[in-house]
């Protein structure tokens, strides 16, 4: 796969190629990305059911790690014409300890699928707030498509999201109960 993604690279980049070829090399490089990603998360999700995933705990400041997530991801390309908005509380939110490559993946991936199951336009928030003796990240969009007709009950989403692979949402909720916590999905 390495391989693939390698060439069909150096292909895209390739200004003797015409732009067509060019294009499809682009195509094959980003399916090849796509591919890839799935195999990782269900690698990971595979040693987070097997608990053989070590947690790598580290102590670490919520409302800076949202901004650098929030600016990695704007910086990205995906989020383009998706406007994002940090929702934080003025009072500063207390340390946390947690494995933070792994909350970046689940808050990345609940991002993503923001982007890949909304129309762009569609407006972004990510949060964090300090609820009792826990804190919660969240994020949310406010896809017009997605809202419900006023009086009905927002459905819960299963927990693969519908996803054809099934791993992005259970990934996220998996990361959460890995740190004690939970995830919960509406739509």
């Amino acid at each position: 796969l390495s391989l693939v993604m390698g060439y069909a690279a150096q292909m895209e980049a390739d200004p003797a190629l015409p732009p067509d070829r060019r294009r499809q090399a682009s195509i094959i490089r980003s399916q090849s990305q796509a591919i890839r990603d799935l195999v990782n998360d269900l690698n990971l999700t595979m040693r987070l059911d097997s608990d053989m995933q070590v947690l790598r705990k580290e102590v670490f400041q919520p409302a800076p790690f949202l901004r650098q997530l929030a600016a990695d991801f704007l910086n990205s390309g995906i989020a383009e014409g998706y406007p994002l908005d940090i929702d934080l509380p003025e009072a500063p939110l207390p340390t946390a300890e947690a494995d933070v490559f792994l909350l970046r993946r689940a808050l990345n991936n609940l991002l993503n699928n923001c982007v890949r199951h909304n129309s762009p336009g569609c407006p972004i928030t990510i949060g964090a707030q300090a609820k009792e003796n826990h804190l919660v990240f969240w994020v949310e969009s406010h896809s017009a498509a997605a809202s419900p007709t006023p009086g009905s009950a927002i459905p819960p989403l299963d927990a693969d999201g519908g996803a054809p692979h099934g791993t992005g949402l259970r990934l996220v909720s998996q990361i959460a109960i890995a740190h004690g916590g939970e995830a919960r999905f509406s739509g």
